[in-house]
């Protein structure tokens, strides 16, 4: 049953990851580099639930899982820094 789940989750993971491909792949600037880490995370996630359904334990909860939470953290901390950017030129403009 695990198995089938994981199947399940990959698929709609991986199906999800085409809306920010396309969109990084149409814009520009900071925009894209937002959606190419989300694209990143969602990627990784979906390979991860694949491995895991292979029954490749280590793999999947040793490498691709720590990889998946620091791909996630690097999208924060992009979006923190786009939206730090932004509000500092904000200030300059006022």
């Amino acid at each position: 049953m695990e198995s089938e789940l994981d199947f399940i989750s990959a698929v709609l993971i991986l199906f999800a990851a085409i809306i920010p491909a396309y969109l990084a792949a149409k814009v520009g600037g900071d925009l894209r580099k937002l959606t190419i880490a989300l694209t990143v995370f969602i990627i990784l996630h979906g390979i991860y639930h694949i491995v895991r359904m292979q029954g490749m334990e280590f793999l999947a909860d040793g490498i691709l899982e720590p990889a998946s939470v620091i791909a996630l953290i690097a999208f924060g901390v992009a979006y923190l820094g786009v939206s730090y950017k932004k509000k500092r030129q904000k200030v300059v403009e006022r």
